[in-house]
């Protein structure tokens, strides 16, 4: 038996070991810092710069947050969420790009749109969750690229890098949730393999809130009970954690054993929503400004619904209080539409409840969902495992 069949017969073996073991493959892309990687791509002059994207910092009076920033402004402390103000105190001589402007848009979706082109290439079992990151389902292709799972993920790295000049990290797992916290492992260019019997010893260790669907005031509500990480939620009793979080509880739980096997849905990129907000330089107590600012933003969101030919059922308004106290509300018309006048018209009826308040306006935001094609289906809401 020459050394090459030996070599087919242990190849096989070790694909067969691979299938047998996991129940799917699923991969979760990410792309790294993508506004400010597609700026960096743009602009190569950056590349060594804290670059920021988000709202003008006015030298440190700015009112809105980081949207993203580069790995190089990272490294001050600065991260997604930051008030600008902040970010500026820690990074001031950085590169600060609003990302408000509409150019800057226009360019994210076009590189969102070569990048998710590519990656529907490896599998019709494809789903789109926003510009910069999606879920494969890689389960009957993986072999065709190498012996284990990394080798489709390096394959993908590697196509992305070199046709697009962008930053990507892939993690691969048997369920959508795992491979989401595996793509966040050893970001930027990061690859992560975690199988259900790796869960233990690649993430047990991890805080709660790297769970995706775990928020501030659950992590909170975990947290006083004695369970901080992902192992403390595997550990624990299911009576526990159901007296904690009810149904909810024993979801996550699921999620932590890797044993939430939710399909990859198959939704082409379809969008659930379109949301805008705006914060305002100064707290507004002047209706006036507000309804102008409210009529804009409705306006660009209309302009967004008819140029992808979607209509809404459903509008939302966001307001936010001087004090950071925020307070949202919704209402859905009788049928399907995308006419400007009425959606503005259904936003000014759901913030009259807020316009004999005594604070002043913050911020202001307004969404439209239950979205349908024009002419056709009713769009999916894409529900992340």
């Amino acid at each position: 038996m020459s050394v090459l069949h030996i070599y087919k017969i242990f190849r096989n073996s070790l694909c067969l070991t691979v299938t047998r073991v996991w129940k799917q493959v699923i991969a979760h892309v990410d792309l790294d810092a993508f506004f400010a990687s597609v700026h960096l791509k743009i602009h190569p002059f950056l590349k060594n710069y804290p670059v920021i994207i988000g709202s003008d910092p006015q030298a440190g009076k700015g009112r809105g947050v980081v949207s993203t920033c580069s790995y190089e402004a990272r490294k001050f402390g600065l991260h997604s969420g930051m008030p600008i103000s902040t970010a500026y105190r820690q990074c001031p001589d950085g590169i600060y790009i609003c990302s408000g402007r509409e150019i800057s848009f226009t360019n994210y979706h076009k590189e969102s749109k070569k990048v998710m082109a590519i990656l529907k290439e490896y599998t019709p079992i494809f789903q789109s969750s926003g510009l910069d990151e999606a879920y494969l389902d890689l389960t009957q292709v993986w072999e065709e690229y190498g012996d284990t799972p990394r080798a489709v993920a390096q394959d993908i790295q590697n196509r992305i890098q070199n046709k697009l000049s962008l930053p990507i990290s892939v993690g691969i797992a048997e369920s959508k949730s795992i491979a989401k916290i595996g793509s966040d492992l050893n970001k930027p260019n990061g690859i992560a393999i975690v199988s259900n019997t790796d869960i233990p010893i690649k993430l047990h260790a991890l805080p709660v809130r790297k769970i995706n669907g775990v928020g501030k005031k659950t992590e909170q509500v975990l947290n006083r009970k004695g369970l901080k990480t992902i192992g403390d939620i595997a550990n624990t009793t299911r009576e526990k954690i159901f007296l904690l979080l009810g149904d909810y509880g024993l979801h996550l739980q699921k999620v932590v054993h890797g044993e939430n096997y939710r399909p990859v849905g198959n939704f082409r990129g379809e969008r659930k929503s379109i949301s805008s907000e705006r914060t305002f330089r100064t707290d507004q107590n002047d209706w006036k400004v507000i309804n102008t600012k409210v009529k804009d933003i409705t306006s660009k969101l209309v302009s967004r619904l008819q140029e992808y030919r979607l209509l809404t059922k459903t509008v939302s308004i966001k307001i936010r209080f001087e004090g950071y106290i925020t307070y949202t509300r919704s209402s859905s018309f009788t049928n399907y539409l995308n006419d400007e006048s009425a959606i503005l018209g259904k936003t000014r009826y759901l913030l009259d409840e807020f316009r004999n308040s005594q604070k002043k306006v913050r911020l202001i935001g307004v969404r439209v969902s239950s979205l349908k094609k024009q002419g056709g289906q009713t769009v999916l809401t894409q529900f992340l495992s």
